[in-house]
């Protein structure tokens, strides 16, 4: 286990609207705010599509990481997660875990990391800045080589 405490700076409270890309719409919200890390402990909306790591059928070997992603429409759910640092695009990049319900299928469940959403009818998020430590993203040998949550 990893832990640091934090100190964190501006909370903002952000409304998506319909037609939002939410990854993108946050990206933004960072630039324009001079934001470099931050923890996102709200999030809750409808997409109107989500993709995201998952699997519509099961894998042989459940240990390692899903090489799929799929995409699921008229959804309604929570997440949360943080906004880290990219050296390499110089950007503040969101990653995000959603459980989302489908609307139309009794709210079958689906959850896993978001690679991209657009909102259906709005989101609600907190960003909340984290002035330090500087949070990392490290390839972990134990976690099959993805980056897990570092404190620099």
């Amino acid at each position: 286990m990893r832990a640091a405490e934090l100190t964190v700076g501006r909370r903002f409270a952000v409304a998506l609207e319909p037609g939002d890309e939410v990854l993108t719409c946050l990206a933004a919200l960072c630039a324009e705010q001079g934001i470099r890390q931050a923890t996102i402990p709200v999030f809750s909306g409808a997409f109107r599509s989500a993709r995201f790591i998952a699997a519509h059928t099961p894998v042989d070997d459940e240990e390692p990481p899903l090489p799929q992603e799929v995409t699921v429409t008229y959804t309604e759910g929570i997440g949360s997660g943080t906004v880290l640092w990219d050296e390499q695009t110089q950007t503040a990049t969101p990653h995000l875990h959603v459980a989302l319900g489908v609307k139309n299928t009794g709210a079958t469940g689906y959850a896993g990391h978001l690679l991209g959403g657009e909102v259906h009818y709005t989101a609600e998020v907190v960003v909340e800045e984290v002035l330090s430590p500087t949070l990392l993203r490290v390839p972990d040998a134990a976690a099959f080589g993805i980056p897990t949550l570092h404190f620099g």
